[in-house]
Order: structure tokens, then C-alpha cells, then sequence
């Protein structure tokens, strides 16, 4: 962040701990009006919430509304990784919560968010990012001005709220579904391109080089190089919207897209083409389903073959994929992001 003031951590926010699960009653699912989730650390938002608490029954300096900025401050695959909350909440002990010491608006915190996860490398299991290590982080003393005078308030909470609540409903979904089919029912795969096979730039020439891309437990950073389509066999170029999985890699295995250009995929990544029309809710809808089989497998037990072919997934996707209205927030959000 060259060109801005750095200033630690302490002098932007004030942190408050959250509170162990040994002084909170949990319940798997929301039993009433009052059951908020409960937050543990991760490396994904979306599996955040440990339990459900009844808010009645916590102190209510342990309760925070949404769009409150936080921290993982634990967890070997988790630690450092900050988020702006997209619902009211209870942190556990191993987060922490980030009040601003002045006002902010939401695009200001999801800024500060990012530059937060950033500092990631800094920490480790057993190096937190706790007290003053934590505290002592340098972060811009300001948010840069174009990226305040981004159009993205209204879009970024309206993204936060949905992807709430689509990912509830994808969990549930998996819950109670009533007709599971292996993924080769629904998908034909593809595999992608050795590097060796294929001529790469760091930089993008002209427009006829498209992203290479390879496993990456985040999309933004699943851009290996750029490779010339015109070089490239014609069956390994797959267009804008299509699914692709991430299989190789001890933290990238099982992460799955839908790409937002034409792209070549490595010989780690594997698309899956569906046997039958389908929209984009349904390709984000399957590309969570199949994310959420991470734990099933490993660095040593890739989701290769016949394991990703046997994998389970919903034979449809449940009504309210049909309705979810994401073409547009995604496409105008993506725009933004590339500009940050």
C-alpha cells in the first residue's frame, strides 16, 4: 500500500474478544426468532457458523449487528481471515470483533477486511494473530478514494444478505434432499492442459490471451498465466460461466467456479459441462455442492477420476435457485472488483 499513511491496527479499531462456548447454550439449528449463529473461524464465511445462541441469553456486549467487522484468530487453515458480517451475530473466543474508532461505511470495511486477510503470511497455529499481534498489524490510515467513490455500497450489502441466505438454503438443501446421483449423471468432465503443452505470459499480450487457470482455494487468485487461444486445441478452451473444479493441492483441492471469461484449465483443474441446459444459479448452485465435499478428501486422496465421478450432488437444484436474481449483483460486483 505504498503512498498511504500506515498506521497499526489499534489506531483504526477497538478489539473486543468473543466469548467461549462454555458460557453459551448451542443448538445446531435456529429454534426461535432469537437464535442468531454463533461464529467460529474459518477460511470460508459461508462455514462460519458454529451453532445457533438465543441472543436473550447473552451479555449484550457479546452481540453484534451486521455489517460488524471481525477476525479468525485461531485455526491452522483459518487464522487471520477477516470478514464484514452479513447477519447479527455471537462471536466464539478464538474471533475477534473490530470496532471502528470512527465512522465507517461498508465499503470502508470491507476494504479493511481485505487488508487484513492480506496479512495472513505474518501468523501461523502457533504464532496468532491475537493481542498485540494483532493490534500492532499496519493498515492505511485511510481507504483510498477510489475505492470509497465505488458505486458498491448498495450492491456489496445487498451480495452479503443473499449470500447469507443462499448458502443457508444450500446447506439445508443438502440436509433434507430427496434424490442424490453421482456427479457423472449430471456432468460430463473434462480435463485440462499440461503446462507443459502450452506457452505462458505473466502478462496479457493482446485479447487473444485468456487466463491459464490452475487450483486456487479463492477465485481471484486462480489465474496461473495467460496462454494464446489461437495455440491451444480448440477442446480445451471453455467459454464465460462454465464449472470448473479445483483437484489438486492440500489447501486448493475440491474448490469449486463458474469462470467469469473464456479460459484454459490445467491439468489440475477439471470442467464439468452439464449434460443437460443450465443456468448460472444452477452452476453456482452445484459449484457450492461440491465445495462442500471438501472434507472428504485430501492432498493424498485427490478428487480425481472416479472419486469426483462418484461424488453425490442434488439430481436438481430446489425451486428457490430459480428465483434467486444473482446474474446481475454478480456481474455489476465483478465489475467492481476488477477495478480495485
Amino acid at each position: 500500500m505504498e503512498n498511504y499513511n500506515m498506521v497499526p491496527l489499534e489506531e483504526l479499531f477497538i478489539s473486543v474478544c468473543g466469548i467461549a462456548s462454555a458460557y453459551v447454550e448451542r443448538s445446531k439449528e435456529p429454534r426461535s426468532e432469537n437464535d442468531i449463529p454463533y461464529i467460529r473461524p474459518s477460511h470460508k464465511q459461508y462455514s462460519s457458523i458454529d451453532a445457533f445462541v438465543d441472543k436473550r441469553r447473552i451479555p449484550e456486549d457479546k452481540i453484534f449487528p451486521v455489517h460488524t467487522l471481525y477476525v479468525s484468530t485461531d485455526g491452522q487453515g483459518s487464522h487471520t481471515y477477516a470478514y464484514v458480517s452479513a447477519c447479527e451475530f455471537v462471536p466464539n473466543s478464538n474471533i475477534t470483533v473490530l470496532l471502528p474508532r470512527r465512522e465507517m461505511i461498508l465499503t470502508e470495511k470491507l476494504f479493511y477486511a481485505q487488508c487484513i486477510t492480506a496479512n495472513r503470511y505474518k501468523f501461523s497455529y502457533g504464532r496468532k494473530p491475537k493481542g498485540e499481534r494483532l493490534n500492532n498489524i499496519y493498515l492505511p490510515k485511510t481507504v483510498p478514494n477510489e475505492y470509497k467513490e465505488f458505486s458498491v455500497k448498495k450492491v456489496a450489502k445487498r451480495l452479503l444478505t443473499e449470500v447469507c441466505s443462499f448458502e443457508k438454503a444450500v446447506i439445508q438443501d443438502q440436509r433434507e434432499s430427496a434424490l442424490l446421483v453421482p456427479l457423472e449423471e449430471i456432468f460430463d468432465l473434462h480435463s485440462g492442459i499440461l503446462s507443459s503443452e502450452v506457452t505462458k505470459q505473466k502478462e496479457k499480450p493482446n485479447q487473444s490471451w485468456i487466463p491459464y487457470i490452475r487450483p486456487s482455494n479463492r477465485q481471484n487468485t486462480s489465474i496461473d498465466a495467460y496462454v494464446n487461444r489461437n495455440a491451444v486445441p480448440p477442446n480445451k478452451i471453455f467459454p464465460a460461466d462454465t464449472l470448473y473444479v479445483s483437484t489438486n493441492g492440500q489447501g486448493s483441492h475440491t474448490f469449486s467456479y463458474v469462470s467469469t471469461s473464456m479460459f484454459v484449465p490445467n491439468s489440475d483443474v477439471t470442467v464439468l459441462i452439464p449434460k443437460r441446459k443450465m443456468s448460472l444459479q444452477e452452476k453456482l448452485y452445484y459449484a457450492h455442492c461440491i465445495t462442500m465435499n471438501r472434507y472428504k478428501f485430501s492432498y493424498g486422496r485427490k478428487p480425481k477420476g472416479e472419486r469426483l465421478k462418484k461424488l453425490l450432488l442434488p439430481e436438481c437444484a430446489p425451486d428457490f435457485i430459480f428465483d434467486y436474481q444473482v446474474d446481475h449483483v454478480i456481474q455489476e460486483f465483478q465489475g467492481v472488483l476488477e477495478k480495485i
